[in-house]
């Protein structure tokens, strides 16, 4: 069943998510493919298996957190999709959600993390869309830590394989998809190659 949604997801992501061209990066690196996650884990059947490999995942690696969270915006319907098949879904432990704010707020409790408020050393999982070189990720991680919790497990849905592993050597760092495997499709492989020789 694992192999069958992972199959269907990789589908749903290149259909909906992956576009080719010429893009400028967050990182500022130029690419010749885009990684737009949102048309996909804001769609229904995306953000189901989405959330359905993550928690696989998750238990794959026998990891005990009891949160999930990232960065805002990529994150954030991650998150919620997790959260919510976390305690639909029999055989998963049910996880709660937050979000990283990217600036903290300006009034109230000027939290950085919204929608979890567990004690000092709580386990939590960080989980990104994309990890292109990790600061986004990176910067997830450390306001997780700021606010006391123990970040157990890192994950990304997609990892463009830039350096984001190695800027996350120190934890547990584990892509659901990499950029290769991705762009693995001959399709895929001549609009790429056609770029390639404009």
């Amino acid at each position: 069943m694992m192999e069958e949604k992972r199959r269907r997801l990789l589908e749903v992501l290149r259909k909906r998510s992956l576009k080719i061209g010429h893009f400028k990066l967050v990182s500022g690196m130029t690419s010749n493919y885009y990684f737009d996650s949102k048309f996909t884990t804001l769609d229904p059947e995306g953000a189901y298996l989405t959330a359905w490999l993550i928690l696989e995942e998750i238990r794959r690696q026998g990891v005990e957190a009891e949160a999930i969270g990232g960065l805002t915006l990529g994150a954030d319907p991650i998150v919620a999709a997790v959260a919510a098949v976390s305690h639909a879904e029999a055989g998963f432990t049910p996880l709660a959600g937050f979000i990283v704010r990217k600036e903290g707020k300006k009034h109230g409790t000027q939290r950085f993390i919204e929608g979890f408020d567990g004690e000092r050393g709580t386990p939590v999982i960080i989980i990104d869309d994309v990890c292109t070189t990790g600061g986004s990720t990176l910067k997830a991680v450390t306001r997780a830590e700021e606010a006391g919790y123990h970040v157990a497990l890192v994950l990304c849905l997609v990892d463009r394989e830039q350096g984001g592993a190695e800027a996350l050597k120190d934890y547990p760092f584990h892509p659901i998809f990499t950029a290769r495997q991705l762009l693995d499709d001959p399709a895929i492989q001549d609009q790429l190659s056609s770029l390639s020789n404009d």
